[in-house]
């Protein structure tokens, strides 16, 4: 028998893509992350946990530790959501902004730092008004090189390369449909395919509490964070307000303040209410090289009460536990930023992904390490 045991669910952010892309980059990490902290540390098949489930066994054979993770798959809800149409993406992308802008509790949200407020609009800015910006930029000289007719079309095929290079170069569509996505959330209902997916996620975390493990995670990554609330909510309910000591609630570039800032928002608040009053441990990540987290802000921020979840809110200090030049290539790649929360460095940090959903230290023990080597 493994000396620990842990049991982790994983909630991924608003992506189409699978439980095979999720396990490949499990796999790569951990060998990188075997070989840098000097464990043997096996990944196992994926195999199938109906309904929508997709599960693998992680054992750390240097610490006889075994974990049981299980992807909680809702790729199939988001390409429902998934809008394709170009000229209906963009549409709805200025109807979000303009619901965003106009439902938003600016008296919290000016609070907030500046790069914060400006994760908000960095989507649309960088794939909408940059680009627009710049063949208008581009027009007049081009107007005047070759006349009003040629200038014009001649800059708006160079806007639109500019804008189609940009766009690609940052992921942009797929921010894009993230806001979207988001604006729909914060409505007084949650979709009915996202909803029944939620409460189904919620009876298998809750029916593992019942399980013999030394340790449950709930790990949630980027959108994920949003579709936590609901899912903890059903749990709190479930297990009268208190969470067991040995699970811990994991945030990773965490967008809760994105909805959970806004007027229009009475449901989610409701439920985030409820989560801020829970009991339970709860770990925040996120980094403000992330262009699409909300970092360093208290989830519960626009909650009325005070929050009794025990939360511990950090950065994961990249620029620390990776090589200088690595650290700023990858800095400027904000999609890929926003996915390093998922993998290894060049130095082991205490909240390394690898470490707590892998090693023999729970996730408590691991937080009062980060503490003393960073804040001590």
């Amino acid at each position: 028998m493994p000396a620990f045991k842990r049991k982790i669910f994983y909630l991924s952010g608003f992506d189409p893509r699978g439980a095979r892309f999720y396990h490949q980059l499990y796999a790569e990490q951990a060998a990188l992350f075997g070989a840098n902290a000097g464990r043997e540390i096996a990944v196992g098949k994926r195999r199938r946990e109906p309904p929508h489930s997709v599960a693998w066994t992680v054992e750390d054979k240097s610490g006889d530790t075994v974990s049981d993770h299980v992807f909680l798959g809702w790729d199939d809800v988001v390409r429902a959501h998934w809008v394709k149409n170009p000229l209906a993406l963009l549409r709805r992308s200025v109807v979000a902004y303009w619901n965003f802008t106009r439902l938003l509790d600016w008296p919290i949200v000016r609070t907030f730092p500046f790069g914060v407020r400006f994760a908000f609009y960095y989507p649309g800015v960088s794939t909408i008004l940059l680009p627009v910006l710049f063949g208008l930029l581009l027009a007049l000289p081009l107007i005047l090189l070759l006349g009003s007719t040629w200038g014009v079309a001649a800059a708006g095929l160079v806007g639109l390369a500019v804008a189609l290079f940009v766009v690609k170069k940052i992921q942009g569509f797929w921010l894009l449909r993230f806001i979207i996505f988001n604006d729909t959330l914060a409505s007084d209902r949650l979709p009915a395919d996202v909803d029944q997916r939620m409460a189904e996620f919620a009876g298998q975390i809750r029916a593992s509490l019942d399980e013999d493990w030394d340790e449950i995670l709930f790990v949630t990554h980027s959108n994920g964070s949003i579709l936590a609330v609901p899912i903890m909510a059903r749990l709190l309910d479930a297990c009268g307000g208190a969470l067991p000591d040995r699970f811990s609630l994991v945030t990773l570039g965490s967008c809760i303040a994105l909805i959970g800032n806004r007027k229009d928002s009475r449901r989610f608040h409701a439920l985030l209410e409820q989560v801020g009053q829970g009991d339970f441990r709860w770990l925040d990540i996120g980094s403000i090289t992330d262009g699409a987290c909300i970092a360093g802000i208290d989830p519960c921020v626009s909650c009325a009460q005070p929050r009794r979840a025990r939360l511990f809110q950090t950065s994961p200090r990249w620029f620390k536990y990776c090589d200088p030049a690595t650290y700023q290539a990858r800095r400027r790649n904000k999609y890929e930023t926003h996915f390093d929360y998922l993998r290894t460095f060049d130095r082991i940090s205490p909240l390394d992904y690898l470490a707590i959903s892998s090693g023999p230290r729970p996730l408590a023990a691991s937080i009062e390490a980060f503490k003393a080597e960073n804040h001590g």
